[in-house]
């Protein structure tokens, strides 16, 4: 595949692929795709999801307060029950194909193993035209469902141990739990990405825990804070004491802005807060800061297109960057995420493996604006093209739709 007149860091280039490697010339005839100076970055990546129960929303009955809780609860009571290999593998290949044309080309998968859904995926995975990781997800906590020797042998398995220390029955056992989380991931040389104070509440502390094991253990950069909601609660003074811990602990953080927006907040009032991690303020202080998709189609989230650029523009919104600073969200789904998940190789590069997508967009301020799927997306031999075209009266206007500023 050549990909022609295509805009790399400003420059305008030629890409070359073949048999899934980025080479300096194509030397067999091949696709010939004219990027018309549209921009290219890396794949995007993707580092929360919920793979397994994805596109389950109507496997139980509606969640009708819209909470957290009620949504575990039918996932856990009606939901994953349900799931057979055999629809885990449908709907496993339906979810990624639909983020693939979106651009993902890594994942990173949070799994109960209730009902062995962890190990499921980890069967089906093999099938989908994408790179993932799957979390060993203790929910709706090690303890408080009393599932430690499950967790165990679940994190030899998987390739990250999770946790969910606001989530046990009292402060001590989630303490308990990270603890736990730690051992078991540097007894099998395992990643940690853990749901971390998904809650309003201002007293839930528990990424203090994580950030302080992190700076014991020394191996703050493989380990992730996933949501972190309740920093959006946080007395300010308490917030930029542990910012400055976080900034030397060196752990990652991912927030998912749509879904935390539609959780979060449920038992305001008015006036209802936001409810999401504070992303601006934790990427201008040099954490590692990666966006999230979250929940789709289930009882959770009943939404969700898997479209990172759609995550990033709701960062954008929710917590209030300003235009100078829309470019840099990009990597938010791009380089941050690749650090988050420890991916080697990451980049477009001669020798590495093909893996990048062409925007709908000549700069990533443009492809942010209009959120539009990727023109093109390469993965190796894998590929999707979103073939776009917008017209007027018989016109062509697509230029003028995918870049006002241009």
């Amino acid at each position: 595949m050549l990909i022609r007149n295509a805009k790399l860091g400003g420059k305008t280039v030629d890409l070359c692929v073949e048999d899934g490697i980025m080479t300096s010339g194509c030397r067999k005839d091949g696709t010939v795709v004219d990027a018309g100076g549209r921009a290219i970055v890396p794949g995007f990546v993707n580092p929360h999801s919920h793979l397994g129960y994805s596109i389950t929303l109507k496997y139980g009955r509606p969640n009708e307060s819209g909470t957290l809780h009620e949504g575990i609860t039918r996932n856990l009571e009606e939901v994953i029950p349900k799931l057979s290999c055999d629809d885990v593998r449908r709907r496993l290949k339906k979810i990624t194909t639909l983020l693939f044309v979106n651009g993902v080309t890594h994942v990173r998968t949070h799994e109960p193993f209730m009902n062995g859904l962890m190990y499921k995926v980890i069967k089906a995975k093999e099938e989908t035209p994408l790179d993932m990781q799957v979390v060993a997800f203790p929910t709706p906590g090690v303890y408080r469902n009393e599932i430690e020797e499950e967790f165990r042998k679940a994190s030899l398995v998987a390739d990250v141990v999770g946790m969910i220390p606001h989530g046990e029955r009292t402060f001590m056992e989630g303490v308990e739990s990270v603890k736990l989380a730690f051992s078991l991931a540097r007894e099998n040389n395992k990643m940690i990405d853990g749901h971390v104070d998904e809650t309003d509440d201002p007293n839930s502390r528990f990424t203090e825990e994580v950030v302080k094991e992190s700076i014991r253990n020394g191996i703050g950069e493989k380990v992730t804070v996933s949501h972190m909601t309740a920093s959006h609660s946080y007395d300010s003074w308490y917030f930029d004491k542990l910012l400055s811990m976080m900034v030397n602990s060196k752990v990652n953080v991912v927030s998912n802005p749509v879904v935390s927006m539609h959780l979060q907040g449920r038992y305001d009032s008015y006036p209802k807060r936001r409810g999401v991690a504070r992303i601006r303020q934790m990427m201008r202080a040099g954490v590692n800061v990666a966006l999230g998709t979250d929940n789709i189609v289930d009882m959770i989230y009943p939404l969700g297109e898997g479209n990172m650029l759609r995550v990033a523009q709701e960062a954008f919104l929710v917590d209030h960057f300003v235009s100078s600073e829309v470019e840099s969200i990009m990597n938010a789904i791009t380089w941050n995420g690749a650090k988050a998940m420890s991916i080697n190789g990451y980049g477009i590069a001669e020798g590495r493996k093909a893996d990048f997508v062409v925007l709908n967009a000549k700069s990533a301020y443009e492809a942010i604006r209009n959120a539009l799927p990727p023109a093109l997306v390469v993965y190796g031999k894998h590929y999707a093209v979103n073939d776009i075209r917008f017209s007027m009266d018989g016109d062509d206007v697509t230029g003028t739709v995918e870049d006002l500023t241009d």
